[in-house]
């Protein structure tokens, strides 16, 4: 009965003011009419009564043609084919961040374990074509050696040079006076 009810109303009588421009899946009614002859046609929305006000959305299409933006009214189906292509863009949305979820990501920390496997124990000394030869200072044991010496060549070729910022500085006036800038010896 509706869709007869729009049919009737849509049609351009001459004794008609409003013309029905369509209907909304929500039930909005949309009408244009001539306020003068000479006038471009008005475009209103009336809204459904059963909707409260503040919970009221226009369709993005009906918004265009309202404005003035799109020339013909949208159909009942293009408006039926846009909430799907929404509902399908929401799962491939979702199953888009379950994927980047499940991936591993740069910024994580990696795990020790695969790194020492990697190292192992009685690992080759020397170049390919040599065999049986265990490396001294190889493994688990003398990668944590080696470190060691590394960190104690650090300690003492810092300890003959002063950090500038540790030096006690007093305030201006009092017995401190500044130093002559002397650059640094230059490491190659």
């Amino acid at each position: 009965m509706s869709r007869l009810w729009q049919r009737w109303k849509a049609l351009p009588l001459p004794w008609r003011k409003h013309q029905l421009a369509g209907v909304d899946l929500a039930g909005n009614r949309y009408w244009f009419f001539r306020p003068t002859a000479n006038a471009r046609p008005r475009r209103i929305m009336e809204n459904n009564p059963e909707i409260p006000y503040s919970d009221i959305k226009i369709p993005p299409q009906w918004h265009q043609w309202l404005r003035y933006t799109r020339p013909d009214p949208p159909s009942l189906p293009e408006l039926q084919y846009d909430v799907q292509r929404l509902e399908d863009l929401k799962h491939l949305v979702r199953a888009a961040d379950e994927r980047w979820a499940a991936k591993p990501s740069v910024l994580d920390k990696p795990r020790r374990g695969n790194q020492e496997l990697a190292i192992g124990d009685g690992e080759m000394k020397g170049t390919v074509g040599q065999k049986g030869e265990t490396g001294e200072g190889r493994g688990v044991d003398g990668v944590e050696r080696q470190r060691a010496v590394e960190m104690k060549k650090r300690e003492g070729g810092e300890k003959g040079k002063e950090d500038p910022w540790k030096i006690r500085q007093g305030k201006a006036g009092e017995d401190w006076k500044p130093e002559a800038w002397s650059p640094g010896r230059v490491q190659r």
